[in-house]
C-alpha cells in the first residue's frame, strides 16, 4: 500500500526517497499530503530558478551579472531540487545566451563545452554537499574555470578564428572563475536563509 502511494504521488526520485523515509510514521492521507506539498515546492523552486538561469541572460547582456546568477541557480537547484534537474537546467543558459546575443555567434562551437562545465559544477557541489560549502565553492569554480579555459585554448585556431579567439579566451578565462565563486557565495547566502526559515530541510 505504502509503495503504491509513493509511486502515484511522487514524480520526483528525490521526493520518493524523502517520502519513503518518513512513510512509516504516516498514514495514507498524511503521506499523500506530504508528497504533494514537496513536489509542488520543488516545481515552484525549479520554475523560479529556470527564469533566473535561462531567461535572464536574454534581458541582461552582462556576464558580470548573469554569470553569478546562473551559477547560483545551478547550485540552488542541486541542493533544493536535485542534481539531474540541475544538470538539465545547465543546458539552457548557453543556448539562450547565444540566441540573445550575450554569447557572440562565432563562439557557438564552445556551447557544448559550457554545458559540460555546468554539469561539472553541479557534480562537485552534489558530491561534497553543503557541509563543505567553502571547499565546494573553490573546487567547483576552479574546475569549471580550468575546463573552459583549456577548451578555449584547445579550440583556438581549430574551430575558432580571428577575434573569436580573443573573445573566447576572455569569456572562458578568469571571468568564469570569479562568476562561479560569486554564484557560490550567493547560493550559500540563500541556502542559509532557507535553512533558518525552515522552508526546505
Amino acid at each position: 500500500m505504502g509503495k503504491n502511494i509513493i509511486n502515484k504521488t511522487a514524480n520526483s526520485r528525490f521526493a520518493k526517497i524523502i517520502i519513503e523515509f518518513l512513510l512509516p510514521g504516516m498514514n495514507n492521507e498524511q503521506a499523500i499530503i506530504f508528497s504533494g506539498s514537496k513536489i509542488k515546492t520543488k516545481m515552484l523552486i525549479f520554475s523560479a530558478l529556470t527564469l533566473i538561469a535561462a531567461f535572464l541572460p536574454t534581458v541582461i547582456h552582462s556576464q558580470f551579472i548573469t554569470g553569478p546568477l546562473v551559477n547560483m541557480s545551478l547550485i540552488l537547484a542541486t541542493f533544493l531540487v536535485g542534481p539531474f534537474e540541475a544538470v538539465f537546467l545547465g543546458l539552457m543558459p548557453s543556448v539562450l545566451a547565444l540566441t540573445s546575443g550575450l554569447l557572440p555567434l562565432p563562439l557557438a562551437p564552445v556551447v557544448p563545452f559550457i554545458m559540460i562545465s555546468n554539469a561539472i559544477l553541479v557534480g562537485v557541489y552534489y558530491y561534497f554537499g553543503r557541509k563543505k560549502i567553502g571547499f565546494s565553492i573553490l573546487a567547483a569554480s576552479s574546475l569549471k574555470f580550468l575546463f573552459l579555459f583549456g577548451i578555449a585554448r584547445l579550440l583556438a585556431g581549430v574551430l575558432l578564428s580571428g577575434k573569436a579567439i580573443n573573445i573566447a579566451i576572455l569569456m572562458m578565462g578568469w571571468m568564469q572563475f570569479f562568476t562561479a565563486v560569486a554564484g557560490g557565495v550567493l547560493a550559500y547566502a540563500v541556502l542559509s536563509l532557507v535553512q533558518k526559515s525552515r522552508i526546505i530541510l
